[in-house]
């Protein structure tokens, strides 16, 4: 009788705590829903933390003169114009990708036909159209960040 346990590879976890605390640091050679996953994170925390210091900003300056104040230190220094094109690139990009994901879970759109598992396993989520459809995100988000950039530092006279 053959012991067959001795020829199954087991793989062991390799990504230790970090991986499973914060998935973000997993990584998928091609794997373009990954990036989104880590950038959709991202610029959503940034949109949350934006929204909470912008409430609290304006809630604390009920008087016209420090509201003027907070507004010249604002454009006087190049802190707010980058601020300000973080903000747009972080709106672009998760807005669009909200909508994609939107689609595809929510609509169940743009996720192929379900078919029988068959090695090499390959989830239906990265088909091509799905693909196709991210890569238009990314790059339409980049050309609408630059874009934007663009406008915003000649609006504050950096161009």
């Amino acid at each position: 009788m053959v012991d067959e346990k001795k020829n199954v590879k087991a793989y062991e976890n390799r990504l230790g705590v970090a991986g499973n605390i914060i998935p973000w640091v997993l990584t998928i050679k091609d794997n373009p829903e990954r990036v989104a996953f880590v950038l959709h994170r991202i610029t959503g925390l940034f949109l949350i933390i934006y929204l909470l210091i912008h409430v609290f900003v304006t809630s604390r300056t009920p008087n016209p003169l420090s509201w003027e104040q907070f507004l010249e230190f604002e454009e006087s220094s190049l802190l707010g114009p980058v601020f300000l094109w973080f903000l747009f690139g972080a709106i672009v990009f998760h807005g669009l990708n909200g909508l994609r994901l939107l689609f595809v879970e929510a609509l169940g759109k743009f996720i192929g036909r379900p078919r029988p598992p068959r090695p090499p396993y390959k989830p239906t989520s990265l088909m091509e159209t799905q693909r196709k459809i991210l890569y238009a995100i990314f790059i339409i988000s980049f050309i609408a960040w630059i874009v934007g950039g663009v406008i915003i530092f000649k609006e504050f006279g950096y161009l």
